[in-house]
């Protein structure tokens, strides 16, 4: 048995066979290269102030150039708006979605400042939770900072629940409980056993901070996750104009506010708390770096389209529960890195706490594919359920509707209207 707002709303999210894999897909290897690579650029040595050799430890530089990527779905918007009104024969004034044009959000000047506002928050709390991840991820290794990201899960939905008016069904109930299993797993793995990690070791009491800073940043990225969501369905702001904007605020809080007040503050780097003129200057002095941090920027641009592409057709918590998935590849990988690329010099081995991991990963996989049944199942059984659903007049789903496009501004419609929706009942699936 399903629950029949679930299964309409999963209908109504298109019908594109195969769309939910497609991006969903895109969403874990996008963001299981971004993982290994914000890793790999920590371990990489440079030469910096005072002719010093070290590690490009910069969670704050590291911040900005993700900001930097993000920046960077601005001209991808503004060309893929261009390229609709070209297709649709639309001349310059009637461009769709562009600010100030009739059909964005942002073109009613009454509701341009509120929505710029949201939006800044929205940066302020992407700056905060990644600053956080960024610092925390210094002292752990991948694939605990991306199994530990779980939790964001829990707090999404307490958020959703409370401020969107989402409904979960008893399918996504069980699998946040699930997962949190398997983020509680995780996290005692990290602790009891040897991190394995290639670019150095810390003292237990460092991996707890680390743990402690990732967690308080999923809570962080939990309320910019709501807020987003009410971005894309219900102001219905496009994915790349909403990363861009992002990007722009964020980046200029970096560059304007934080790093010279980093500067100016005392700490471990170079007697700085984070030493700017430092970074450049091993920026300077190795290519390697500069090529990292460009693979870097272009991976943060894939991740933010893909992740916000399914927020804005799905739901947030969709996002957050697919995530914490993908550390699987991110797992897999960095153990590659460590045992075939490097040999040794990077990436992470196999300890005894790895099979406290694998457990957790197991649990965590299970969550997932808990949370997300009702959509793979209306996925892979998209017509038979269109067909099937057409039969009952309640469902407000008319029966040709098997061989109809929903479109995704409807589907939109439907996931704001849904979260007031209750169970109403359940209907049989066959």
């Amino acid at each position: 048995f399903f629950d029949h707002s679930s299964v309409l709303l999963r209908i109504a999210m298109g019908t594109s066979n195969w769309y939910f894999f497609v991006m969903t897909g895109g969403l874990m290897v996008c963001g299981t290269f971004n993982s290994l690579i914000a890793k790999l650029i920590y371990g990489l040595k440079s030469e910096g102030v005072h002719h010093l050799v070290h590690n490009f430890e910069k969670p704050w530089f590291q911040t900005t150039n993700m900001f930097l990527g993000m920046l960077l779905c601005l001209p991808l918007f503004y060309a893929k708006t261009v390229m609709m009104a070209r297709m649709h024969g639309r001349d310059e004034e009637n461009k769709p979605l562009l600010p100030g044009s009739p059909t964005s959000p942002l073109s009613d000047d009454s509701k341009s400042q509120s929505i710029h506002a949201v939006i800044a928050a929205t940066a302020v709390a992407d700056l905060a939770a990644t600053g956080l991840m960024m610092t925390g991820l210094v002292f752990t290794t991948p694939s605990v900072y991306q199994m530990l990201r779980g939790a964001e899960v829990v707090f999404v939905a307490a958020l959703s629940i409370l401020f969107l008016k989402s409904h979960l069904d008893q399918h996504m109930r069980m699998g946040i409980v699930i997962t949190v299993v398997g983020i509680t797993l995780v996290g005692v793995a990290s602790c009891v056993g040897d991190s394995g990690t290639a670019q150095g070791s810390y003292s237990l009491g460092m991996q707890v901070l680390g743990i402690v800073l990732i967690l308080l940043a999923q809570l962080v990225a939990a309320v910019q996750q709501v807020a987003e969501e009410f971005l894309l369905q219900d102001v219905r702001m496009d994915a790349l104009e909403l990363a861009g904007y992002e990007g722009l605020w964020g980046g200029l809080l970096c560059v304007a506010v934080f790093l010279p007040l980093f500067y100016l503050l005392p700490g471990g780097d170079q007697g700085r708390l984070e030493d700017s003129y430092d970074s450049l200057l091993m920026l300077y002095n190795s290519r390697m770096i500069v090529l990292a941090e460009v693979l870097n920027c272009l991976s943060v641009l894939s991740y933010n389209y893909f992740g916000l592409t399914v927020t804005q057709d799905f739901t947030a918590m969709h996002r957050v529960i697919i995530e914490a998935s993908r550390s699987l590849l991110v797992w897999i990988s960095d153990l590659a890195i460590f045992y075939i690329f490097t040999n040794g010099k990077f990436g992470e081995s196999w300890t005894w706490s790895s099979y406290l991991q694998l457990a957790g990963f197991v649990v965590l996989l299970i969550g997932t594919i808990v949370y997300n049944y009702t959509t793979l199942y209306v996925e892979i059984h998209h017509e038979k359920l269109q067909e099937q659903f057409g039969q009952y007049p309640e469902t407000g789903l008319p029966q040709s509707s098997r061989h109809s496009q929903t479109s995704r501004s409807s589907a939109h419609s439907k996931a704001s209207s849904s979260r007031s929706y209750g169970a109403q009942g359940r209907l049989p699936v066959q």
